[in-house]
């Protein structure tokens, strides 16, 4: 219903020139006499949507920077992810011994996802069911590290991009709402309470709530640059959304490649 009143509104010169007509209060229909009584009509309605929408718009920008800090602290965390990179690296050097490739003191974290396209010469086995098979020999700890990555799927579907707008704009509405109650006329009405209203329920609530937000935002900002720097990546170039959908997807395809090894190695039982 706000959201139809405000877009139906009329322009601010049309207003102006209702405004105009007060000593002609009793002569003007119901609509007009609503708009030359309650003066900067445009600016409160803009004020209560912002105030009615502010719960929804914490409640879509706070999951997503938990959901991001969360990832970035399990990666960083994780013995056995950091140890199936070690072994991915080792392995990846002895096949490449002799190459131009030899050698390697690192790899790009993408890489991760190609590691199912190396297939055996019979095409039935990939590279990723043999990293997934040593681990179960001679590091079967390191099996469990899906399980300590429960929050990177969330993570790869966060856009820091829509993050900082959002933000940005949650500023930009607190700041109009800030500039519109300091320079809000006296109001003759006793009953008109929006000046109070907005003062006493909302104000210095909804800042203290964007803070907070911008303080968690600043964390996860932190907390991503440490991983491109364990990661040796560009943050500027790498998105969260692309780091985390990188290493979700691997974290799926190592879930699935394990699954067949077990598969493979449980006895079929016959029917008869």
């Amino acid at each position: 219903l706000l959201f139809n009143l405000i877009k139906q509104m009329p322009e601010s010169a049309k207003l102006q020139q209702l405004a105009e007509l007060k000593n002609e209060y009793d002569d003007l229909a119901e609509p007009e006499q609503f708009g030359v009584v309650i003066t900067r009509l445009q600016e409160r309605l803009n004020a209560i949507l912002f105030k009615l929408l502010f719960n929804e718009h914490v409640e879509n920008i706070k999951p997503d920077i938990v959901s991001v800090t969360a990832a970035c602290e399990e990666v960083q965390k994780s013995q056995n992810f950091a140890t199936l990179l070690e072994v991915t690296l080792l392995i990846g050097n002895f096949m490449n011994a002799g190459s131009r490739n030899a050698g390697a003191f690192g790899f790009d974290i993408s890489f991760l996802c190609k590691l199912k396209d190396t297939k055996s010469a019979d095409q039935k086995t990939t590279l990723l069911h043999f990293i997934a098979e040593s681990c179960e020999n001679e590091y079967p700890d390191v099996l469990k590290f899906p399980d300590e990555l429960v929050h990177v799927e969330k993570a790869s579907r966060v856009s820091a991009e829509t993050l900082q707008k959002n933000l940005a704009q949650m500023k930009k509405q607190l700041t109009d709402l800030d500039k519109e109650i300091d320079n809000f006329p006296p109001s003759t009405n006793e009953n008109d309470k929006f000046v109070e209203k907005m003062t006493i329920s909302f104000q210095s609530k909804a800042q203290e709530q964007y803070t907070k937000l911008c303080m968690m935002h600043d964390h996860m900002e932190s907390l991503f640059k440490e991983l491109s720097v364990y990661f040796v990546f560009d943050p500027k170039k790498v998105t969260v959304e692309e780091f985390f959908n990188d290493l979700n997807n691997f974290r799926n395809m190592f879930v699935v490649s394990w699954s067949a090894i077990i598969e493979k190695h449980v006895p079929k039982i016959l029917y008869i």
